[in-house]
C-alpha cells in the first residue's frame, strides 16, 4: 500500500462524508507526517547517492594523484639506487688511488734515501774530484776506458732514479688530483642523494594523507547513508501502522456516514489531501519541501555569513588595512606561533575544534594566519586552487615578504605558503606541519612552479 493510495482513499472518503471522526483525523494527520519526514529522509538519501558518486569521481582523481606519487617514489628510489651504487664506486676508487700513492711514496722515499747515500759518498770523497781522480789514476788506456764506463754507470744509474723520481712526482700529483675529483663527485652524489630522500619524504606523507582523507570521506558518508536507510526502513513500518490504522477507522466510519452529503469543511480537507499529497505541494504552495529541509537550506549562508563577519572582507584587488607592512608581519607573527605545535591533515584546520587542536593543511593554515589580521582570504573552506585565484599576480622576481607562493607536489598548485624573503617560507605541509622551508634549492625549489599572489598591498 503506498501514499498514491492512502491518498486517493482518503479523498473519496472524506468527500462522501459530513463527519470525520477524532481518532480518524489523527490517524490521518500522523500518515500524512510520516510521509512527509520520509520524503525528507527519501531527499537526503538521493543527496547521498549524488555525494557518494562525487566522491566516487574524487576517489579516481585521488587514485591518480596517488598513482603518480607512486611512480614519482619509485623513480625517486631507482635514482637513490643508483646513486647509492655511484657514491659506493667512488669510495672504491678513491681508496684504490690511495693505495698507488702510498706505493708511489714508498718509491720516491727509498731513492731519496739512495740519492741522499750518493750525495754523502760524493761528499766524503772529495765531491766531483774523486771521479777526476778515479780516471787520473788510471795505469793504461783499457783502464781508463774501464774507469770511465764505470763513472759513466754510476752517473747513469743517479739520472734513471732522477727521472723515476720525476715520473713518480707527476704520478702522485694526477693521482691526488684525481682523489680530490672523486671525492667532489662523491659530495655532489651525496648531495643529491639527499634531495631524493627529501623528495621522497614529502611525497610519502602526501600520499599518506590523500588515503587518510578519502577514507575519512567515504567513511563519514557511508555512515551517514547507512543511518538514513536505517531511518527510511523505520518510517516505511511507521507508515505502514499509520495505513493499517487509517484503514481500520475508515471501516468503522463508512457505514453511518456514507448517506451524508460532504460540508465545505470537508471540501476544503479535500482540496488540501489533494494538493499536498497528489500534486507535491505543501499547504503553502511550496514545492514539497520539508520545513526541516528549507532551514537546513537557510542555515547554510548564515553560518557563512556569520564567518566572513569575523574577518573583514578582502577583494581581489587586493585592498586590505591601511598598513600593509604591518598587516602582514602581524600574520607571519601568529603563523610562526605555530611551529612545532601543530600536526598535517588534509581537508584540516576548518572546524574550531581542528584549530584548537592545531590540526591544518596548508591552505587552511594560510587562510588561518591572514584571518588573525582581518584579512579574508575567501572564506573558512579556502583552497590552494582558489587561494591562487586571490589578489594580485606577481613574477617569482618581484615577489616580496607577505605574498603567497604555490608549489606543484601531488597537483599543480597542490601547496601554498606565504613567503618570508631570503627563499624562505612559511607553511604547513604534510611533513612537518607548519615550518619554515627553503624554496631556494632540494625539494621546494624543484616543487616551486613560480605561480605568487600579493594578497595585501
Amino acid at each position: 500500500m503506498n501514499r498514491k493510495f492512502l491518498s486517493l482513499t482518503a479523498a473519496a472518503f472524506i468527500a462522501g462524508s459530513a463527519f470525520v471522526p477524532l481518532s480518524k483525523a489523527s490517524a490521518e494527520t500522523a500518515a500524512k507526517s510520516i510521509q512527509n519526514e520520509e520524503s525528507a529522509v527519501q531527499e537526503s538519501i538521493s543527496g547521498k547517492q549524488n555525494e557518494i558518486a562525487k566522491i566516487a569521481e574524487n576517489e579516481k582523481q585521488l587514485q591518480s594523484d596517488m598513482d603518480k606519487i607512486s611512480a614519482k617514489i619509485r623513480q625517486t628510489n631507482q635514482k637513490i639506487s643508483e646513486k647509492t651504487q655511484e657514491v659506493s664506486n667512488a669510495h672504491d676508487e678513491v681508496a684504490s688511488l690511495n693505495a698507488k700513492m702510498k706505493e708511489t711514496q714508498k718509491r720516491i722515499e727509498e731513492r731519496n734515501n739512495v740519492l741522499a747515500r750518493r750525495a754523502r759518498d760524493i761528499q766524503q770523497n772529495g765531491g766531483l774530484d774523486s771521479y777526476l781522480n778515479v780516471l787520473l789514476e788510471s795505469g793504461s788506456l783499457s783502464d781508463f776506458v774501464s774507469r770511465a764506463a764505470a763513472l759513466t754507470t754510476f752517473v747513469q744509474a743517479d739520472r734513471a732514479i732522477l727521472k723515476a723520481q720525476e715520473k713518480d712526482s707527476q704520478t702522485l700529483n694526477a693521482a691526488k688530483a684525481e682523489v680530490e675529483k672523486k671525492l667532489q663527485k662523491v659530495q655532489s652524489d651525496l648531495s643529491e642523494l639527499q634531495e631524493l630522500k627529501e623528495e621522497n619524504k614529502y611525497r610519502f606523507a602526501d600520499q599518506k594523507s590523500l588515503k587518510a582523507a578519502l577514507k575519512e570521506q567515504k567513511q563519514a558518508v557511508a555512515a551517514e547513508l547507512a543511518r538514513l536507510k536505517d531511518k527510511e526502513a523505520s518510517l516505511n513500518a511507521e507508515e505502514k501502522a499509520a495505513l493499517a490504522e487509517l484503514e481500520s477507522k475508515q471501516a468503522a466510519a463508512a457505514p453511518s456516514d456514507a448517506a451524508k452529503p460532504s460540508a465545505p469543511q470537508d471540501r476544503e480537507q479535500e482540496d488540501s489531501a489533494s494538493s499536498g499529497t497528489g500534486a507535491g505541494r505543501g499547504p503553502d504552495g511550496s514545492n514539497g519541501k520539508t520545513a526541516a529541509h528549507t532551514h537546513k537550506e537557510k542555515a547554510k549562508p548564515g553560518s557563512r555569513a556569520k564567518h566572513v563577519a569575523r574577518v573583514s572582507s578582502f577583494s581581489d584587488s587586493g585592498r586590505s588595512s591601511n598598513n600593509a607592512s604591518g598587516t602582514v608581519e602581524k600574520a607571519i607573527s601568529a603563523g610562526s606561533a605555530l611551529i612545532g605545535h601543530t600536526s598535517y591533515k588534509m581537508g584540516g584546520g576548518r572546524t574550531k575544534s581542528d584549530i584548537a587542536n592545531g590540526i591544518f593543511d596548508c591552505s587552511s593554515f594560510v587562510h588561518w594566519a591572514y584571518a588573525q589580521v582581518g584579512v579574508d582570504l575567501g572564506g573558512s573552506g579556502a583552497n590552494t586552487d582558489t587561494l591562487a585565484g586571490l589578489g594580485q599576480v606577481v613574477s617569482a622576481s618581484q615577489m616580496k615578504r607577505g605574498d603567497l607562493v604555490f608549489f606543484d607536489t601531488y597537483k599543480y598548485n597542490g601547496h601554498v605558503g606565504i613567503y618570508l624573503g631570503g627563499g624562505k617560507f612559511l607553511d604547513c605541509n604534510s611533513s612537518d606541519g607548519v615550518s619554515i622551508d627553503n624554496m631556494s634549492s632540494g625539494y621546494w625549489k624543484k616543487c616551486f612552479n613560480g605561480v605568487v599572489r600579493r594578497v595585501v598591498k
